[in-house]
C-alpha cells in the first residue's frame, strides 16, 4: 500500500513537472521559411520577430510596452543532435557587440504589470473661477438680529473638479492579462531547453522594449562560433 501511494506520488510531481516545462511550437518544415534564416555545416536557424500586433494575438497582452518577442527554429544536421540553451542567444542593435539575453516567463510578466501601474491614466484636475451676482431683499437678518440694507450684490469663488476625460479610478488597458495567466502562456510556448535529434521551435522574450527606426541583431553560438540573423 504504501509503495502504490509513494509511486502515486511520483506520478504526479512528474505531471506537475511536464505541465510546467515548455512546449514550444510547431517547427515549420524548413528554416527558409521564416522571416530570416541562416545555414552552418548542415545545421539551420531560422527566425521571426514579432510585430506588436502579432504578438498581442499570441499571448493576449501588449508586450511591446516593455519586451521583444522572437520565435525561434533549429534544425540539427542530418542524423545529428543538438544542444538547446537559452543562454546561446543574444539580442542587440545592428552592428553592435552588447546583446540582451532571454528572459524567463516570470521575468516577462513582471515586467509588463510594473510598466502597465506605472503608466495608468490619472484624472486631470482643474481650478475654475466662480461669480454670481443677484439682489437682496432688506429686512431682519434672523441670525444677527440687524437690519440688512437690500440691493445688488456680487460674489466670487474658486473650484476644484476633474477635467473633461478625467477619471477617479484606472481604467484597465483591455489588454491588460492576468499576470499568472500570461506567465503560464509565455512559458509553454517558449524555446525548450535540451538535447534534441529533431528540429525543435519556441518563443524566445528579450525584457527591452522595441525602439522605432532601429535595427535589431539576433546572435546564436553553435560549437563556439556565432551565427548572426538581422531582423526586419
Amino acid at each position: 500500500m504504501k509503495l502504490m501511494k509513494l509511486l502515486a506520488i511520483c506520478l504526479m510531481g512528474a505531471t506537475v513537472l511536464a505541465s510546467d516545462s515548455p512546449r514550444g511550437t510547431v517547427p515549420r518544415t524548413a528554416a527558409d521559411k521564416y522571416d530570416v534564416h541562416r545555414e552552418q555545416d548542415g545545421f539551420s536557424i531560422g527566425a521571426n520577430l514579432l510585430s506588436a500586433s502579432q504578438a498581442r494575438k499570441t499571448f493576449a497582452a501588449d508586450l511591446d510596452r516593455c519586451c521583444m518577442v522572437i520565435e525561434v527554429a533549429l534544425y540539427p544536421q542530418k542524423d545529428g543532435r543538438i544542444e538547446v540553451s537559452l543562454k546561446d542567444f543574444g539580442l542587440g542593435v545592428a552592428g553592435k557587440d552588447i546583446a540582451t539575453t532571454p528572459a524567463s516567463a516570470e521575468v516577462v510578466a513582471g515586467k509588463l504589470q510594473e510598466k502597465l501601474e506605472s503608466t495608468t491614466d490619472r484624472p486631470d484636475v482643474e481650478i475654475t473661477q466662480t461669480s454670481d451676482i443677484g439682489y437682496r431683499s432688506g429686512g431682519i437678518d434672523p441670525v444677527t438680529g440687524q437690519r440688512r440694507p437690500s440691493g445688488v450684490y456680487t460674489g466670487a469663488g474658486a473650484g476644484v473638479g476633474v477635467g473633461i476625460g478625467g477619471s477617479r479610478e484606472p481604467q484597465p488597458s483591455s489588454a491588460d492579462p492576468d499576470r499568472r495567466t500570461l506567465e503560464l502562456k509565455l512559458r509553454e510556448q517558449g524555446l525548450p531547453e535540451g538535447n534534441s535529434a529533431a528540429p525543435v521551435s519556441g518563443y524566445l522574450y528579450f525584457a527591452m522594449a522595441p525602439k522605432k527606426n532601429t535595427k535589431y541583431q539576433l546572435d546564436y553560438i553553435l560549437n563556439g562560433n556565432k551565427i548572426t540573423l538581422a531582423l526586419p
